[in-house]
């Protein structure tokens, strides 16, 4: 696994991130491994990691980027051609790498949902709203393997919400959803739900 890097976008919340480092680095501890910091308070967070770990490397922006953006740019700044995009609550339970490898169709893979052009989910549907809407494939970013060459082809991650939802709607409308492609990442990571929303909201 030489031409991947592990990217992960951080908010004040460096708890996260070092539960994150340790289950990351128990299993690949030599990856390529970098945070895309959007922490706006001045705080200067993982010196120490940076420092006893050659692997390891913060892009410190020193306003919020937030989530699709940062993600956004650590895929386009990226060196290598594929990425595992990882939550900042998100640690892993088991090596995935290579499981999400071997299932990958060509734009990325991870937990395929459905939802509608919003990016909802059918149980998120008001009574009043339609049904039958809910029919592009979203790969959801919490812990997502994707090829950047391809990610260049389509449209953007955007703010939040459902930051991958216009290039997911994109892919749809080409008719290319087999690009998408499924692993049950529940069973190989823990995630920590709206581990940094609970502390500082979503500012949508």
């Amino acid at each position: 696994m030489n031409n991947i890097e592990i990217i992960s976008v951080h908010y004040k919340t460096p708890e996260l991130i070092y539960n994150q480092y340790q289950s990351v680095r128990k299993y690949y501890p030599t990856i390529p491994y970098r945070i895309i910091d959007g922490s706006d308070n001045g705080e200067i967070y993982f010196h120490d990691l940076e420092e006893k770990d050659e692997f390891f490397s913060v892009n410190r922006f020193g306003y919020n980027i937030h989530h699709g953006p940062g993600m956004d740019y650590g895929i386009r700044t990226s060196k290598f051609d594929f990425l595992l995009i990882l939550d900042s609550d998100v640690s892993l339970k088991y090596p995935v790498i290579e499981l999400m490898m071997e299932e990958f169709k060509g734009y990325a893979v991870g937990k395929k949902i459905f939802v509608n052009k919003k990016g909802k989910e059918s149980w998120q549907r008001k009574w009043w709203q339609p049904k039958g809407q809910h029919k592009i494939t979203y790969i959801h970013p919490y812990c997502m393997l994707i090829f950047k060459d391809s990610y260049l082809q389509f449209k953007p991650f955007k703010k939040h919400g459902a930051p991958c939802i216009n290039a997911m709607t994109d892919i749809y409308n080409q008719n290319k959803t087999d690009l998408l492609s499924e692993v049950k990442i529940e069973e190989y990571v823990d995630l920590k739900i709206c581990g940094t929303r609970s502390q500082w909201g979503i500012n949508l």
